[in-house]
């Protein structure tokens, strides 16, 4: 009895430390996707289209600003117009999905420098492919950007103020796409800047590629009787909503972003008994935030289904923190979860 008792207790510590869906590490490799992984991020990384733009320059582009005001937990929407002088030959992104629309849609040799977080894998899915062509700047070396001499310089909603006003002094034209994260203003602001950089028809042709996969993702995932509930529970208890990235790639695999369901607009805190209350089918937790354990150990959540199914899942950050065209990575990622036996 003590040999049996013994054995057990061996092939339990070893599925538990090895077995990839019982400690969810995917250090050494990701879960079997309804889409190969390596062929999707490659037709996502370079579209080129057929069609070349038919406007000349200078040119004037109106377009819809949005900005979100976390006070308020607001949307504010704003008509404006941005003129360009002549074709940007030299070109600066300050964030890591423009960066990342740009690779795909802008000739190469136009983009003179990357933000540090583009050349950092835990946040950018082509953090070694900027890596080796560079340079790389900090996030405030305003006096690096202006010095590289670029034509434009494309910032978003959190490029700080500092930034963006020593770049006016200087007299470098600078574009702020604003606040986007869902797939359908991922989309929007990838035509924008086709407009603005005179690659629209690049940038139609990536909005093409993200519609042809979704569909094609959608097509094999298995039928259910009932939307999966997913939870996305990052550091703090801070849980995403409607306005989220990962509402999205719920959205995309037919799934329900619980957060959203329960009125969550952006971000909000919960404690556990929330949780509990919500009961998600699957909670999904940042890669080497020490939360699945914590999660799975605690007495008072140890009746929630998916404590309970051990359905709590750690993923990669860069995959939860998608906010370009990549963000197909994610869902693709999400759906081998969540439709582990589909798979």
């Amino acid at each position: 009895m003590k040999k049996a008792t013994l054995l057990f207790g061996f092939v339990f510590i070893y599925l538990f430390m090895f077995h990839p869906w019982v400690s969810q590490c995917y250090e050494d490799g990701l879960p079997k996707t309804p889409l190969d992984m390596e062929t999707l991020q490659d037709s996502l990384s370079c579209v080129r289209g057929g069609t070349k733009s038919d406007r000349g320059w200078p040119r004037a582009i109106e377009y819809e600003h949005e900005v979100y005001h976390f006070r308020k937990d607001a949307l504010h929407h704003e008509k404006k117009t941005f003129v360009m002088a002549s074709k940007p030959v030299r070109i600066i992104p300050h964030a890591v999905g423009v960066s990342e629309i740009l690779w795909a849609i802008c000739p190469r040799e136009r983009l003179i420098a990357f933000n540090e977080f583009s050349a950092d894998p835990e946040f950018s899915f082509i953090a070694d492919l900027v890596k080796k062509r560079g340079p790389i700047f900090r996030s405030k070396q305003t006096e690096l950007v202006i010095g590289y001499q670029p034509d434009l310089v494309f910032t978003v909603f959190y490029s700080g103020a500092d930034f963006k006003e020593k770049l006016k002094q200087a007299k470098i034209s600078y574009f702020d796409l604003g606040y986007f994260g869902t797939i359908e203003s991922i989309k929007k602001q990838a035509l924008l800047i086709g407009k603005i950089i005179g690659e629209e028809g690049n940038a139609e042709a990536l909005v093409k590629t993200i519609d042809e996969t979704i569909r094609g993702l959608r097509k094999k995932l298995p039928s259910t009787t009932r939307p999966i509930r997913v939870l996305y529970y990052g550091e703090g208890g801070y849980i995403p909503g409607k306005s989220s990235n990962f509402e999205s790639i719920c959205h995309i695999i037919g799934g329900v972003n619980v957060g959203s369901a329960q009125g969550i607009k952006s971000w909000s805190q919960i404690d556990y008994e929330t949780l509990l209350k919500w009961d998600p089918d699957v909670i999904i937790v940042p890669h080497g935030s020490h939360l699945r354990e914590q999660l799975m150990t605690t007495e008072i959540l140890a009746h929630a289904m998916a404590i309970r199914k051990a359905r709590v899942y750690e993923i990669p950050r860069v995959y939860l923190e998608a906010s370009s065209q990549f963000i197909l990575l994610s869902a693709n990622l999400l759906a081998g979860i969540v439709y582990e036996e589909a798979f």
